[in-house]
């Protein structure tokens, strides 16, 4: 006991003198002789021999991220203050291993930043267990040196993340030379990011020194993406280990509101355990209230609501509690990537997963929502990012050479009618139009020496309007005249480009602000009626030309982007399916991250 009231002197003196920030020319000695005999050199806290064991661990360490060049910086200072002897190495350093006990909020396991053996010394300091031949001051630096470097690196992995998408893609490279070039990604993860750097870890040490509460507050994620991913990963937390009693498949049969079946109790414990059931349901009859909690969990899994139950339906509810987890592991890591480029006041996100497209405009605080089409498996929409810079109304077609050879030369051989049905036209090499029925087919199971070009307007593959923006895809974002495909859950259906369900709306939200004559140009090139009266006087002017082209004088941000989970305008949070197969690489490094 006397030894603690000796050492929580000695610390007072300590703590006083840092805060001071003079450089003690020699050890804190007590002058009380009556403590004189009870003081141990193991015992005199030395806050130089601090800082010179703390350099020693940094020069020991294997790691070279930006936090530990910052580190290095920092405490190559003679003069620099100790972080978690402010208060004794006490509230500072509890308050920091709450929130790293707790990052298993954020799908993280504690055991990545040490907590437990931060724990075990922060108990023995505090019960002044030491070990042979150790003194205070080398469990302190130890403590100082494992309370930064794990405040660093949970600062900085919640800010740009855990995982490099680069690399961990780049690892899969052998892999993904497995596959044909129509099956692989074009390049693995090519929209910039930015990574955690030795002036971002310094500043996070700024914070810390000003304020280590806040500098722990300001450390989490406020996207409210975010914030919804957390409330459901708690939401499932709180559901336990629960094991699902598998619902046998009822094949083509379909139930409806009282109808009696044996699986109806199996369906209403499995949705009352995860609450989309909100009251209990007795009884083998499917009920209103049943199919409207089955509805609840169609639309969180992006399907589509139905007055009745199927095998379909019961494949998704007889998913285990571990693949929603999972989703929202991999999703918490993606939400903390951020995008290198600015996006500005407007830009555009379309998430090919979830087959949505969200254009927002944060200087009047909406967002325009809209389903979309993707790239197939075979033809996959690559993520991207680019700037929408240009529309064109009414575009002819140039059919790719892909196309052509695997899908346009196989339809016309079984119908000759193929290219008069399709407004479409053959040119050889030199530009000259050729008949379609005097070219042996046959023969071109390479390259073709022919493009084929549709006709713009009605009918054409493209729509009424298509916009435009650089990328080594050929990839863009079009209208299309096959509207039957935005009433799939599964829309990946295209060669590679994104179908815009609202194709004129997308139109007048990247215009620089609201024109009500431009927009009735753009109605009229596509065939709708302008709405204003000088638009309706357009038509009428035998000077007028139709608007084939427009400029933005903007450029829009675009990022074509992959997550699995979405956030609706509404703040609806529903989960996507994984088409391309692009979380298995994802959650299998978050897992070896998790168990190290």
């Amino acid at each position: 006991m006397m030894k603690r009231i000796v050492l929580s002197f000695l610390i007072l003196l300590v703590v006083v003198s840092a805060c001071k920030e003079e450089k003690p020319k020699s050890p804190v000695v007590l002058s009380l002789s009556s403590f004189h005999e009870l003081v141990h050199p193991a015992y005199l806290i030395n806050p130089d021999s601090i800082r010179q064991y703390v350099r020693v661990n940094l020069s020991n360490a294997n790691d070279t991220m930006a936090w530990d060049s910052a580190m290095v910086s920092y405490y190559a200072a003679d003069s620099a203050a100790l972080f978690w002897m402010k208060d004794g190495v006490g509230q500072y350093a509890d308050s920091l291993l709450y929130w790293l006990e707790n990052s298993h909020r954020h799908g993280l396991n504690p055991a990545l930043f040490n907590v437990s053996g931060i724990r075990t010394d922060l108990e023995r300091f505090r019960s002044l267990q030491l070990h042979e031949d150790e003194t205070i001051n080398h469990l302190l630096a130890r403590l100082e040196y494992g309370l930064t470097s794990s405040y660093l690196f949970y600062t900085c992995g919640l800010k740009y993340g855990f995982i490099s998408p680069v690399q961990l893609l780049n690892n899969q490279e052998e892999d993904v030379k497995k596959k044909s070039d129509t099956e692989k990604q074009k390049e693995p993860y090519p929209i910039p990011l930015k990574e955690c750097s030795k002036e971002f870890a310094l500043e996070a040490l700024a914070s810390l020194r000003r304020n280590p509460f806040a500098a722990f507050r300001q450390a989490q994620p406020t996207s409210p993406f975010y914030l919804s991913m957390q409330k459901e990963l708690a939401r499932l937390d709180s559901v336990g280990e629960t094991e699902f009693e598998e619902i046998p498949l009822i094949g083509d049969t379909l139930l409806k509101v009282g109808e009696r079946h044996r699986i109806i109790p199996l369906i209403a414990g499995r949705l009352m355990q995860t609450g989309e059931l909100k009251q209990q349901v007795s009884g083998d009859t499917l009920t209103s209230v049943l199919l409207e909690a089955v509805n609840e969990f169609r639309l969180t899994n992006r399907l589509s609501t139905d007055n009745s139950i199927g095998t379909y339906t019961i494949r998704y509810l007889n998913r285990p509690l571990a693949y929603y987890k999972d989703h929202l592991l991999i999703n918490l890591e993606r939400a903390r990537w951020q995008y290198k480029s600015e996006k500005g006041s407007k830009y555009v996100i379309g998430n090919i997963a979830a087959f949505m497209l969200q254009a927002f405009n944060e200087e009047v605080d909406s967002i325009l929502e809209m389903r979309i089409c993707c790239g197939s498996v075979r033809n996959k929409t690559p993520l991207l990012y680019s700037k929408i810079y240009y529309m064109e109304l009414n575009p002819y077609w140039n059919v790719p050479q892909n196309i052509i050879r695997k899908e346009i030369i196989p339809s016309y051989r079984r119908d000759t009618t193929y290219f008069t049905r399709n407004r479409m036209k053959v040119y050889d090499k030199n530009g000259n139009r050729v008949n379609p029925h005097d070219i042996k087919w046959a023969k071109y199971t390479a390259g073709v020496p022919f493009t084929v070009k549709q006709d713009n307007k009605e009918g054409n593959s493209l729509g009424r309007i298509i916009f435009r923006f650089p990328n080594p895809y050929a990839v863009y974002l079009h209208d299309t005249p096959s509207r039957w495909a935005f009433n799939r859950s599964n829309r990946a259906v295209s060669h590679g480009c994104v179908r815009l369900e609202r194709a004129l709306d997308f139109a007048f939200f990247l215009l620089e602000k609201p024109d009500e004559l431009l927009e009735d140009r753009i109605r009229i090139a596509m065939d709708i009626a302008p709405k204003s009266d000088e638009g309706k006087k357009l038509n009428r002017s035998e000077a007028y030309r139709e608007l084939k082209h427009y400029s933005l004088k903007e450029a829009i941000p675009l990022f074509l982007d992959y997550q699995t989970m979405y956030l609706a305008a509404d703040g609806k949070l529903s989960y996507c399916e994984d088409i391309y197969k692009y979380d298995d690489p994802l959650l299998e490094a978050l897992n070896k991250l998790n168990h190290k």
